[in-house]
């Protein structure tokens, strides 16, 4: 009984504390952000302009987040590694920074189709195309499945 009290106790004190606990989201300058994330806008995205850059802090983990004026945006890893690319524009995601073999496998099996998003997932990654099919690859960039 008096292990149960406690445990009770213990759980109540955690859910109380994560309750009060506030991601922080905030605003912050492009030199703050990590110098490989900088380097990175800099070298696929020069042509565009950045509207705001924001620094997300939660109890897990941090990131970081670029979003520029045409509506484009990519979210960093704290170290600086990008997590996810979006640009809808006409020319989507810039092709230098898509595995070879996913850029081989969309202009072989998806002609005069693009990237307009890709993500890095555990174990590979998900890319989205201009005409909204979603599709899965593993680590090395092969074709797992298209997503639904």
């Amino acid at each position: 009984m008096k292990k149960n009290i406690i445990l009770t106790v213990a759980m109540l004190a955690a859910i109380s504390m994560a309750a009060c606990h506030k991601d922080e989201k905030k605003v912050i300058e492009f030199s703050e952000l990590p110098q490989t994330a900088q380097t990175f806008v800099q070298t696929h995205f020069a042509d565009k302009q950045v509207a705001i850059v924001y620094y997300d802090k939660e109890i897990a983990k941090s990131e970081y987040e670029v979003r520029f004026t045409d509506g484009a945006n990519i979210d960093f890893k704290k170290n600086g590694d990008w997590i996810e690319v979006e640009d809808r524009d006409t020319d989507g995601v810039p092709t230098a920074i898509i595995p070879d073999a996913i850029n081989t496998y969309v202009a072989t099996h998806h002609t005069n189709q693009y990237v307009v998003q890709i993500g890095k997932e555990r174990n590979g990654y998900e890319v989205e195309l201009n005409s909204a099919i979603e599709l899965l690859f593993n680590g090395e960039g092969a074709f797992v499945r298209y997503d639904d």
